[in-house]
């Protein structure tokens, strides 16, 4: 056998060892790094399919709806009033938060009458939300502070 053969082969196994013990670390950080990219995608959309609940909506209710959800609506007045109490609304509240007249949530909750299917995806996308976000929509916008001028 030739030694300049050997110590090549050698050299070369030394050499792959030791580049494989050095990648395997990168390789566990970058595994790492696409386990924490795919949750952050996850959470990304979680939080877009929420904005899109509670974003402001073309019409004068601050709720917008999703095309998508308004096939699968379903609605009876002991829901929304389970709905309005869940949350700790008062219909004054809970009728400002959709966009509509206090009688007309006093109704829907009598059972008297049933609510658009605008009105019911925005009830829909109120289940949602949480309580403090819909404090935060309550509560009024401050004017904004005027300077005087002399």
């Amino acid at each position: 056998m030739d030694i300049k053969q050997a110590l090549y082969d050698e050299i070369r196994r030394l050499a792959r060892k030791e580049i494989k013990a050095s990648l395997t670390s990168l390789f566990e950080t970058v595994s790492a790094l696409k386990k924490q990219v795919a949750e952050q995608k996850r959470q990304i959309a979680a939080l877009e399919k929420r904005c899109a609940a509670v974003g402001p909506a073309a019409s004068e209710s601050p709720i917008a709806v999703a095309d998508d959800d308004e096939k699968q609506l379903r609605l009876n007045a002991a829901g929304i009033l389970r709905l309005r109490t869940k949350l700790g609304l008062t219909q004054g509240e809970f009728a400002k938060v959709l966009g509509v007249a206090m009688h007309t949530v006093s109704v829907w909750e009598q059972g008297r009458r049933v609510p658009r299917r605008t009105h019911k995806a925005r009830i829909c996308a109120l289940r949602g939300i949480g309580k403090r976000e819909l404090k935060k929509m309550l509560e009024p916008k401050e004017p904004a502070p005027a300077t005087a001028g002399k």
